[in-house]
C-alpha cells in the first residue's frame, strides 16, 4: 500500500513538472510558424520586386528566374501573370499561354488576364482561339463586341464580320475607326459608308483617306501614294491597303515601302506564302534604312509564324530586335 502511494506521488509530481514544458513547446511551435510565414512574405516581396526591376530593364530571363522563386510555395495570380508577360517578351508563346491559363484557373473572369491570353492567341495567328477568348470578355463587357470584327476577318470568317458590322451600325455602336473597314467590305461609296454616323461624328478617318486619295489621283506621284498607304495602314483598312499597294507595285516597282505595305496586307488576310514572296523581293531594294529593314523582317517573321515555321519566325523576330538596337 505504501509502495502504491509512492508511485502515485511520483506520477503526480512528474506530470506537474511536464506541464510548463509542454506549454512552452506549443508556444515555441506557434512562434516558429509565424516567423516562417513572415520570412516567406519577405522572400516573396523581395523576389517579386526584383522580377519587376529586371523586366523594366529587359532582362526577361532574370525576371523569370526571380518569379519562379516566388512561385515555389503556392500559386499567385500576380506571379503567374508576370511570368506569362515575360515569356511573351521572349517570344515563347507556349510557355506564356501555360502560365496565363494557370492564372485563369484561379480567377476565370479576370479581364486583364483574358485580354492577355487573347493577345497571345493572336500573336500565334490562332484567331479562332482569340475569338473564343474575346467572347468571354464580351460576356462581362458587351460594349467590346466590336473587337470581334478584325479577329473574324483574320480567321477568314468574312460573312460573320459583315453581319456584326451591320448589327453595330444599326445599333449606332460602330466605332469611327471601323467605318472605313465597313465601307470596304460592303463596297459602299464614301457617302453611303458615312451616312449613318455623320450626324454624330463630324471628323471621320474615312474622310481624311478620301482627301488623300483625291490628292493622289490628281498628282499621280509616289509621295501621294505613300500617304494613302500609310493612312490605310493606320486605320487598319487592310483590303484597301492590299488593292492600292498592288497597283503601286506596277507603278513603282523599285520602292520598298510599297512591297512592305503589300506584304503586310497579305499577312492580314493570311496569304502568308504570297507575303513571303513579296516581302523577300522588296527587301532586296532596301539599302541603308535599318528601320524599314526591321519592319520587313518583322512581317516575314509573321508570315513564317502563320505557316507554322516557328523556329524560322523566332529567328526573324530576333533579327528585327537586333537591327533596332543599332
Amino acid at each position: 500500500m505504501i509502495l502504491i502511494k509512492k508511485i502515485i506521488h511520483i506520477i503526480v509530481l512528474t506530470g506537474i513538472l511536464f506541464i510548463p514544458v509542454f506549454s512552452f513547446s506549443q508556444e515555441d511551435v506557434a512562434s516558429r510558424e509565424e516567423l516562417l510565414i513572415e520570412q516567406e512574405n519577405i522572400n516573396f516581396q523581395t523576389f517579386f520586386f526584383e522580377a519587376l526591376q529586371q523586366k523594366a530593364i529587359e532582362n526577361y530571363d532574370k525576371a523569370i528566374f526571380a518569379l519562379e522563386a516566388c512561385n515555389n510555395n503556392k500559386k499567385n495570380t500576380a506571379v503567374l501573370f508576370e511570368l506569362s508577360k515575360n515569356y511573351v517578351f521572349l517570344l515563347k508563346y507556349t510557355e506564356a499561354e501555360y502560365y496565363i491559363l494557370q492564372g485563369l484557373e484561379i480567377e476565370p473572369t479576370n479581364l486583364f488576364m483574358l485580354e492577355h491570353l487573347k493577345e497571345i492567341k493572336a500573336k500565334q495567328n490562332d484567331f479562332s482561339g482569340a475569338i473564343l477568348i474575346q467572347k468571354r470578355i464580351i460576356a462581362q463587357k458587351p460594349e467590346l463586341e466590336f473587337e470581334l470584327i478584325l479577329l473574324q476577318i483574320k480567321s477568314g470568317n468574312i460573312n460573320e464580320a459583315i453581319e456584326l458590322l451591320k448589327k453595330l451600325t444599326n445599333n449606332n455602336n460602330l466605332p469611327a475607326h471601323l467605318i472605313p473597314l465597313k465601307s470596304a467590305l460592303l463596297q459602299e461609296s464614301p457617302s453611303e459608308g458615312e451616312s449613318t454616323v455623320t450626324t454624330t461624328i463630324p471628323d471621320l478617318p474615312k474622310s481624311k483617306l478620301d482627301n488623300l486619295k483625291k490628292d493622289y489621283y490628281l498628282k499621280n506621284d509616289y509621295k501621294s501614294l505613300k500617304l494613302v498607304l500609310e493612312r490605310e495602314l493606320k486605320i487598319k483598312d487592310y483590303l484597301g491597303l492590299l488593292k492600292d499597294s498592288k497597283e503601286g507595285l506596277d507603278l513603282y516597282p523599285a520602292q520598298p515601302f510599297v512591297y512592305l505595305m503589300n506584304g503586310t496586307a497579305l499577312n492580314s488576310i493570311r496569304k502568308y506564302k504570297d507575303a513571303v514572296l513579296i516581302l523577300s523581293t522588296g527587301l532586296d531594294f532596301v539599302v541603308d534604312d535599318l528601320e524599314i529593314k526591321a519592319d520587313f523582317i518583322d512581317q516575314l517573321g509573321l508570315s513564317y509564324k502563320g505557316m507554322g515555321e516557328n523556329k524560322k519566325a523566332t529567328e526573324y523576330y530576333n533579327k528585327a530586335v537586333n537591327l533596332r538596337k543599332k
